[in-house]
Order: C-alpha cells, then sequence, then structure tokens
C-alpha cells in the first residue's frame, strides 16, 4: 500500500487505513522503531506494574523481603482507638 507524509503541526504523520489498524487488535499506544531501513509499528499492551519484580529484584539484589517491618510495633493509641 502507498501513503503519503503528511504535516501535522511542527511534525509529520502518515494515515493508516481503518482495515489495517483493526488488524493490530485494540490499543491506542504503538511503539515505532527504525528498521532494516523502514519504520515499524507494533501495538503496546499496557500492562500495570511491568517490570516491578526485576525493578524489586534488582534493588534488593536479590534477597527475598524480611518480613513485615512494623511487626510488634505499637503505641498506646494502636492499643486503645483501633478495633478491629
Amino acid at each position: 500500500m502507498e501513503t503519503t507524509i503528511i504535516k501535522i503541526g511542527n511534525s509529520q504523520g502518515v494515515i493508516i487505513p481503518k482495515r489495517m489498524l483493526d488488524r493490530l487488535g485494540p490499543g491506542k499506544k504503538m511503539e515505532i522503531q527504525v528498521k532494516d531501513g523502514g519504520l515499524f509499528l507494533a501495538p503496546i499492551q499496557d500492562t500495570p506494574r511491568k517490570g516491578w519484580v526485576e525493578a524489586f529484584a534488582k534493588a534488593t539484589k536479590g534477597q527475598a523481603p524480611e518480613g513485615d517491618y512494623f511487626e510488634g510495633v505499637e503505641n498506646a493509641f494502636d492499643g486503645e482507638e483501633w478495633t478491629w
């Protein structure tokens, strides 16, 4: 398919036909890369907390969490005001 690069504000863009976008599936965000002398578009799947496990492992250098840091720590307010 042939298309034209058009001016959009201070940028330029390409109009992608709906039938082509429908083949990519639902999604609003796209990743764009220069690949083999052309542009490659791929949908980005929004996954909440993506990479958190890896970031935690890096931050703790692979050590397991020690548990609840506040276990056994309470004051008068905790004992008198809170009811469960």
